[in-house]
């Protein structure tokens, strides 16, 4: 009997545990990521919640046109929080509150969703300034070699036309004319990029940089998309890498960063062990 009481005793002690949760404060501001500027009127939500700015009771409707939301008398939990606004990407994130610290401050970020894939230079007050891929022509498929460059592509100016005559004779004497590999992007120590996905996957995204060398051809057969009477290309050293961090900043939008070592660089962004696209820098 004394044993069933102990028991009982614990279950209304478990009971008054669970009605003493304490519920707190979510708020928090959505930001353009390029821009650093609030984006107005946005929808914010907590999944599976009564908690959204779109609900017709919602209290602070005059601060969203500042970018600002909050949520009153929440239960300490996880929750999904997300943001959407028309035109925009989606921007989202996970948070857990406690009894100890039952508010949180939250910063979302969502951008305009004609930002095309690629690589964005960050603390653009004007809005996405893309960094050219000029390199990307030039590149060829590896596998266990990581990222290969021709130095060099012919040129053809003729290239689709169908062939006359005079055309004929006149490209048995002509030379071939070569399009270089561009000069790699100057930048500093201190890399700070954002990278636009193609599209959404659930993996993360990787990226490494890694010293550029050239090298011969022959000695990186995995490489794919150098032609027969090519000898050299630009390839990378793997056992000079540096890992590179990556911050999930919305729906397929991350923050690169990273300290560099000096000299010629690429970069590679891969998902599963898959190349996504590489840049070739030179760190000064």
């Amino acid at each position: 009997m004394k044993k069933q009481l102990t028991i009982c005793a614990a279950a209304l002690i478990a009971m008054a545990m669970t009605g003493c949760e304490k519920s707190g404060t979510i708020e928090g501001v959505v930001l353009d990521p390029f821009t650093g500027k609030a984006i107005d009127m946005p929808t914010v939500w907590m999944d599976s919640t009564i908690y959204g700015t779109q609900n017709p009771k919602y209290p602070y409707k005059g601060e969203l046109k500042e970018g600002k939301f909050k949520f009153e008398k929440v239960p300490v939990g996880e929750y999904l929080i997300k943001a959407r606004r028309s035109k925009y990407i989606l921007g989202q994130q996970r948070i857990a509150t406690t009894n100890e610290n039952p508010n949180t401050t939250v910063t979302l970020y969502e951008y305009s969703d004609q930002v095309k894939p690629g690589l964005y230079k960050t603390g653009t007050t004007e809005g996405p300034e893309k960094i050219e891929n000029q390199w990307v022509i030039y590149s060829t498929s590896c596998n266990e070699s990581v990222a290969g460059y021709r130095l060099a592509m012919p040129i053809d100016p003729d290239a689709g036309k169908v062939p006359g005559k005079k055309d004929k004779k006149k490209k048995k004497n002509e030379k071939v004319k070569y399009s270089n590999l561009p000069a790699p992007l100057a930048m500093g120590a201190a890399l700070d990029v954002y990278y636009v996905n193609a599209s959404s996957v659930t993996s993360p995204l990787v990226a490494t940089s890694f010293a550029a060398v050239e090298g011969k051809v022959a000695d990186h057969a995995d490489c794919k998309g150098f032609s027969a009477d090519e000898k050299n290309g630009l390839f990378v050293d793997k056992s000079k890498s540096t890992a590179l961090t990556v911050e999930y900043k919305a729906e397929n939008l991350f923050e690169v960063k990273g300290n560099l070592p000096a000299g010629k660089q690429i970069i590679q962004l891969s998902q599963d062990g898959k190349t996504l696209q590489t840049y070739y820098f030179e760190v000064k």
